[in-house]
């Protein structure tokens, strides 16, 4: 059997190298399991069938020495003897002479040189090239007979049953392993290609799709399998894909305005003044276009910045106390338009880049202060396992339904374009970016005063 499994294991390993398709190798190593399984049964009926056969031929010998022991019990012996249903048949004498035998030996040295233990006994053997059967095997029985001259031993032969019992039921059995194989090797074809007829489907569908149309979503299997799980991730990875591209698009679109706004104002004022060189302000000329300069500037930092936190989300993260990072932003900021206000629980623990982390809050703090009447307020607490960063203004505050508005890129209210021309309208994106790079959240919530508040919620490090 292990020599059979051996080629059928490298049989395998070719077929998981090989280049074929699922089908044909499922397929393949159905039937190779199916040739192994039908060899074992057909081994296992042909050993059941040979030791059935070979009881079956014992049990004639030892009739027909039975069948002796009964004809010449105390009776005198002739020469030559026949007992139908074996092959032949002989009474020796213990010293080695053959007293009697059929006609198939008669002339022949003993069949056997085995002996009974003990009278009365019988044993049995299976002896090859026996005295006339050269080349055969055959089941030897011998028995001690009791004649009137003395016991004798009868031996008694019939040819050992081959390994396959009959040549008519090898075929048999051959003939119903190819069936089997046939079928088996069908079957496991029509059912993996059955199942993966909605792979197929998914695969036509996932060629159509291409940058341009991403509407396309594969179809979904009735049944609730791997496969059903499979097109319904490969949706949500489409839908997914399909709003990133539409969020790169969109931010494409608006980078390009608000870049060419201060591009296009800079050239009109240059054109004017190249048309009447003579009458134009050329300092202020050149303070305006310092100023497109650094808004354009400004914009090009903070597109940088985000595209930066979107390839790389991976950066290393060090346990900080965010307390301790608040209270130092805070004291490194130049005086204000309004007073900043700490109120910061000490020892609050979150893994945070340090950069990243102070330009969030720098970005928070400058928002805060454009924004505020009189005074910013910034507290730090644990809270739910999470380490909280509130940040809060009591200027006019945001709109419920601006809420989520105001963290997305380019989008900039009225009041802040009022209160911050030269704005990009990326600060609050940059920081939610931050904030998601940190496994964290960050939104505006309810206020009981008047005012606006932007919480930082992260996870608290061990």
């Amino acid at each position: 059997m292990k020599g059979l499994l051996r080629p059928l294991l490298r049989l395998a390993r070719r077929l998981r190298r090989a280049e074929w398709s699922i089908r044909a190798r499922m397929t393949m190593l159905a039937t190779m399991v199916g040739v192994v399984l039908c060899a074992i049964t057909v081994s296992l009926i042909l050993s059941h069938r040979h030791n059935h056969e070979t009881d079956h031929r014992l049990r004639h010998v030892y009739g027909a020495d039975l069948e002796l022991v009964h004809r010449f019990a105390h009776r005198p012996v002739p020469p030559v003897i026949e007992v139908e249903e074996v092959a032949a048949t002989q009474l020796v004498h213990p010293s080695g002479q053959v007293v009697s035998a059929s006609l198939r030996v008669l002339g022949q040295p003993r069949m056997a040189t085995f002996e009974p233990s003990r009278r009365p006994s019988f044993t049995d053997r299976r002896l090859c090239d026996v005295p006339g059967f050269p080349g055969r095997c055959m089941l030897v029985a011998a028995m001690w007979v009791p004649t009137h001259t003395g016991d004798l031993i009868a031996y008694s032969v019939l040819p050992d049953p081959p390994w396959y019992v009959s040549e008519t039921l090898l075929a048999q059995l051959l003939t119903a392993s190819a069936i089997i194989l046939v079928v088996v090797g069908l079957t496991t074809h029509h059912l993996v290609g059955r199942t993966l007829r909605p792979v197929e489907a998914m695969t036509a569908e996932l060629a159509e799709i291409t940058a341009t149309d991403l509407g396309h979503r594969v179809p979904v299997p009735p049944h609730h399998d791997e496969i059903r799980y499979l097109a319904t991730v490969v949706n949500d990875t489409l839908e997914l894909l399909e709003a990133a591209l539409q969020r790169e698009r969109r931010f494409t679109s608006e980078a390009s305005h608000d870049l060419r706004t201060p591009i296009t104002g800079a050239r009109l004022r240059l054109e004017e003044a190249l048309m009447d060189p003579d009458v134009v302000d050329w300092p202020g000329m050149a303070k305006d276009l310092l100023n497109d300069v650094e808004r354009q500037q400004a914009i090009a930092d903070d597109i940088l910045t985000l595209a930066r936190l979107d390839a790389d989300r991976a950066a290393e993260h060090e346990r900080t106390d965010l307390a301790a990072l608040a209270r130092a932003e805070i004291g490194r900021r130049p005086p204000g338009r309004v007073p900043v206000h700490a109120d910061l629980e000490p020892e609050v623990f979150v893994a945070c880049d340090r950069l990243l982390m102070g330009r969030l809050l720098t970005n928070l703090l400058d928002n805060a202060q454009r924004h505020a009447t009189t005074a910013v307020t910034v507290a730090v607490r644990a809270e739910d396992g999470s380490g909280v960063l509130v940040v809060a203004d009591d200027g006019a505050g945001i709109a419920p339904e601006h809420r989520e508005l105001v963290f997305e890129r380019f989008a900039r209210l009225p009041e802040s374009r009022a209160r911050d021309p030269k704005g990009t309208g990326l600060g609050l994106a940059i920081c939610r970016e931050i904030a998601h790079a940190h496994h964290g959240s960050l939104t505006v919530e309810d206020l009981p005063r008047r005012g606006t508040c932007l919480v930082l919620r992260l996870p608290l490090a061990d």
